[in-house]
């Protein structure tokens, strides 16, 4: 099943169950946040493709995958700019870009992500991957003198915990696409995993030293 869905290219990307404040400011983006918020309150946050050739009208290609967000802050400002802030909402996919818009718009489909399979082999199963990511997140925070963000909300969904897990670690946009697109949950969750074990070994390493050369940009 398919939608409409108007789109905000930029060079950020928002993944489902986290949130993302911007500016905005362009006319046509106005335009687009008014019907946004007459309509469903949805907009699909995208991010260009460098590599994809440019529509017939010269517009850039864009990404296969982004993140519909659902506007659930909202600050008009006296010129007619606004401050808005997006709670990520789910995954889509373009199937094709569509006219009649000053903005970008396009139809869409929902692409859920695979869901976290139970253990095999002795492998972590889902409970165990939720504490260990918690944990090590904590100890992570703790360790870069960022205690605020040490604790990642109980009620978040499977996708939700590790998507704001992802959040805090202060990854490009590249990485950060690279988990949008990633289908399964369990290679998120690896994937996020190893970053902040990594991080955490470097910082255990040189501790000692200049830490603050490897603090990760906590949100």
């Amino acid at each position: 099943m398919t939608r409409l869905l108007p789109l905000f290219p930029l060079e950020a990307v928002l993944l489902p169950e986290t949130h993302l404040p911007f500016h905005v400011f362009e006319p046509r983006y106005r335009a687009m946040l008014a019907d946004a918020l007459a309509g469903e309150g949805l907009i699909g946050l995208h991010t260009l493709d460098p590599d994809g050739a440019p529509l017939p009208d010269g517009r850039p290609a864009l990404r296969a995958f982004g993140c519909a967000g659902e506007v659930v802050e909202h600050e008009p400002l006296p010129d007619g700019r606004s401050n808005i802030v997006l709670r990520g909402a789910f995954r889509y996919r373009i199937v094709a870009e569509r006219t009649g818009r000053p903005y970008r718009i396009a139809e869409v489909e929902e692409s859920r992500v695979l869901p976290l399979a139970p253990g095999r082999e002795g492998g972590p199963g889902r409970r165990e991957l939720r504490r260990l990511l918690a944990a090590r997140v904590e100890k992570l925070a703790l360790s870069v003198g960022r205690a605020e963000a040490r604790h990642l909300p109980g009620a978040l969904s499977d996708e939700g915990l590790v998507n704001e897990a992802a959040t805090r670690l202060g990854l490009g946009p590249e990485e950060q696409y690279g988990l949008l697109e990633m289908a399964s949950l369990s290679d998120r969750y690896e994937w996020v995993l190893d970053h902040v074990r990594s991080l955490q070994a470097r910082i255990d390493l040189l501790a000692p030293f200049r830490r603050e050369e490897i603090d990760p940009r906590w949100n």
